[in-house]
């Protein structure tokens, strides 16, 4: 088991509200706490929080099960929210929720597209900049200027991407 300070660490992070408790301390990628624990055997672990959390509360992970969200928020440590689960529990439990698009298609409503999305780092202004440009500027100069990857320049300029 993990020692008290580790633990003391991990509550110092977290603000819990009537349901879901959420993680305040670094995030990973969509959203997920970024927690740092060694575990029984001492071996370092940087991990998501709610993993932690889960072990804490509920004891040891299976090894290749994941720990999923009832409430569907990444940030959410509750215990109660929690659930083990395989990867094909995982998927299920993201397209039952809505939560995948297969590849190339748009749910309405769902995902945001263009500006709205909140990944956007382009205006529908700048995308059409972009396509002016590239009469007059190669790949690597536009990808300097909008600070985006020159791949997604390409699928910007051939209209596969803001069509």
């Amino acid at each position: 088991m993990v020692n008290e300070e580790t633990v003391c660490r991990f509550w110092a992070k977290v603000e819990k509200g009537e349901s879901c408790w959420i993680w305040k301390g670094s995030k990973r990628n969509k959203g997920y706490g970024a927690f740092v624990w060694a575990n029984s055997c001492g071996t370092v672990i940087q991990g998501r929080a709610h993993r932690f959390s889960y072990e804490i509360h509920k004891g040891v992970i299976p090894k290749g099960m994941f720990v999923l969200h009832k409430c569907d928020e990444p940030s959410c440590v509750n215990p109660e929210h929690l659930f083990i689960g395989s990867n094909q529990d995982n998927v299920d439990d993201m397209m039952k929720k809505g939560r995948h698009v297969k590849g190339g298609t748009y749910s309405k409503g769902k995902y945001p597209k263009g500006e709205n999305h909140h990944n956007s780092k382009l205006t529908e202004k700048k995308v059409n900049e972009i396509r002016t440009d590239k009469q007059n500027m190669s790949y690597s100069a536009l990808s300097k200027k909008y600070k985006i990857a020159v791949g997604h320049l390409h699928r910007i300029i051939t209209k596969k991407a803001w069509k």
